[in-house]
């Protein structure tokens, strides 16, 4: 399954102590020079990316006589923030300009809050996000103008990075240490701080992908799908990597060798063999930058695209870009490049980010994915994924393929193996399910467990069958509701047979449950929400500001929790 984009191998913050609003670190094991002066770095993030941005501050703060503690966003009360002189906030933005959902309701109360004084605290923000989305890295821009509005002093001004955000991630970390480290009191002889010791680390990462073979490459669905579904396994032997199930894998794909072969031909361009490779494994030739589309209006000065440019008319351009490509606008604008300019217009290529489906616990030294392969017809063209039919279709023998990890430390099966759990994951919305499911069965997890899937047909569309049936079979998967949307007449969704099984399902969230969504963000995870709030409403007797309460609570205590994209 694809998330968005985008997104650890260390121990952070394990337990807060109830009561007070001073949080304190659990599990640390080494303590620090006192002479540091300590600077909280508090993360919120979708994917991961922004987790792993705060590690590497965290690494790199005692150069500068600094003490970092990385907190998630979740993982604190904005009151806190009133006693703490150095801040760094890192955040992506998802969706449509929203805060990812570890930060919503830190947001809320910083949103909400009159009265905050944050004067002595000394902060700098990086944003990450999408410019091919609208309001780009919104969620970070709020952060920094709300410290500000409350008194808080901006030691560095905030840097918004895009997709390929390494080296602007790089050059913000830097400065912004640098200015931030002679802010704030002095620190205090004796009172050393407390930092949790790093797991050894592998080296390969985003920026040293590990070279995989992969291993199985299976289709799942039937031979009447709608659509194609793909089992992979790919080998980690030997790379030192690890992961925990909730995680996800990142895979760096190669253009299709075809299209950039239609990109040359169409543009007349000579087949110099950088300039292929540079098509092949470094620049995005699918989606259009707004440099590309820029040119584009200004070389065929059509009125429409032009408008939409003019008007910002965000809305319109998504309809209008919707199933093309770059080459289709170079097809039908009869625009040309040279191979400079047109290097100069494109994106760089960017990895996809996989829910992990396995369990590194059963599987050892193997992580599985599970992944649609997106096959589309559209301005009269054959359109693919560039990634899932790079794995579909043109990785085999001894090929490897590029892979990262990306943590999802909020997306973690409970530490109370006795606590139920409700997987909601239609689709290959189940991959991360699988790997819980593996989970529990290793560690002999005593905790019931509860799966809804659905999609279109059972007979074809029901994937990890035998493996559903044996955990049934062995009492694993306590429950199993499925829906399959066009085997009668009557669409049936998950959230249909949530629905039928409220009173059930809510007595699972009374005593304990854990409530997790993974799949399509649109729609699917916004009516699953709504039916849960329904839900909660009418079994527990509450009106629907309780209701609300309810559910915040559970996302407060991090027994809601979702993997959307």
């Amino acid at each position: 399954m694809k998330k968005l984009f985008s997104e650890k191998q260390q121990e952070w913050i394990s337990g807060f102590f109830a009561g007070a609003n001073t949080r304190l670190l659990n599990q640390a094991e080494t303590q620090v020079d006192s002479n540091l002066r300590p600077i909280t770095v508090l993360y919120g993030t979708q994917t991961g990316n922004c987790e792993s941005i705060g590690e590497e501050v965290v690494e790199l703060a005692a150069e500068y006589g600094l003490s970092a503690n990385l907190v998630g966003m979740a993982d604190i009360e904005l009151e806190e923030l009133a006693n703490i002189e150095r801040l760094f906030i890192i955040c992506s933005t998802y969706g449509e300009g929203e805060m990812p959902d570890s930060a919503q309701l830190l947001w809320q109360a910083a949103s909400n809050v009159t009265e905050l004084d944050l004067t002595k605290l000394n902060f700098s923000v990086l944003s990450l996000g999408d410019s091919s989305y609208d309001l780009f890295c919104e969620a970070g821009i709020k952060w920094d103008n709300r410290l500000a509005e409350l008194g808080a002093n901006r030691v560095v001004d905030r840097v918004d990075c895009d997709v390929d955000f390494d080296n602007d991630a790089e050059a913000w970390m830097k400065a912004a240490l640098d200015g931030i480290k002679e802010t704030g009191s002095a620190p205090v002889a004796g009172s050393a701080t407390v930092k949790p010791s790093a797991k050894k680390k592998s080296k390969y990462n985003r920026k040293n992908p590990f070279p995989s073979k992969l291993l199985t490459n299976t289709t799942i669905t039937g031979e009447n799908s709608s659509k194609q579904i793909k089992h992979f396994e790919f080998c980690l032997k030997g790379s030192g990597l690890t992961y925990e199930a909730g995680d996800a894998l990142n895979v760096v794909p190669k253009n299709d060798p075809k299209l950039v072969d239609l990109l040359l031909n169409e543009l007349a361009l000579s087949d110099d063999s950088n300039l292929r490779e540079e098509l092949t494994n470094t620049y995005d030739i699918k989606v259009p930058s707004p440099a590309f589309l820029q040119t584009v209006s200004e070389q065929s000065a059509d009125e429409e695209l032009t408008r939409m440019l003019e008007n910002n008319d965000k809305e319109a351009l998504n309809d209008y870009l919707w199933g093309r490509d770059i080459i289709d606008f170079i097809i039908d604008f009869k625009v040309s490049f040279s191979s400079t300019e047109l290097i100069s217009v494109l994106k760089k290529l960017q990895a996809r980010a996989y829910s992990i489906s396995s369990s590194s616990k059963k599987h050892g030294d193997e992580v599985h994915l599970t992944i649609s392969s997106v096959r589309y017809k559209s301005q009269g063209r054959e359109h693919q994924g560039v990634a899932s039919c790079y794995l579909a279709d043109r990785v085999s023998g001894d090929d490897e393929v590029l892979v990262y990890f990306s943590p999802n430390s909020a997306f973690r099966v409970p530490e109370d193996s006795n606590a139920p759990i409700i997987m909601v994951g239609p689709g290959t919305g189940i991959a991360p399910f699988r790997a819980f499911l593996e989970e529990r069965e290793e560690t002999q997890a005593k905790g019931d467990n509860w799966l809804f899937f659905g999609d279109r047909t059972e007979k074809d569309d029901l994937i990890y069958r035998e493996e559903l049936q044996a955990w049934q079979k062995s009492g694993l998967l306590s429950k199993l509701d499925l829906a399959f949307s066009r085997d009668q007449e009557q669409k049936i969704y998950v959230q249909t047979r949530m629905q039928e099984k409220g009173a059930e399902l809510f007595e699972w969230l009374e005593r304990g449950g854990y409530f997790y969504i993974c799949g399509d963000a649109t729609y699917m995870a916004k009516d699953v929400d709504t039916t849960l709030h329904n839900i909660i409403r009418e079994h527990g007797n509450m009106d629907e500001s309780a209701a609300v309460n309810y559910v915040d609570n559970l996302k407060k205590t991090k027994r809601y929790v979702r993997d959307v994209y």
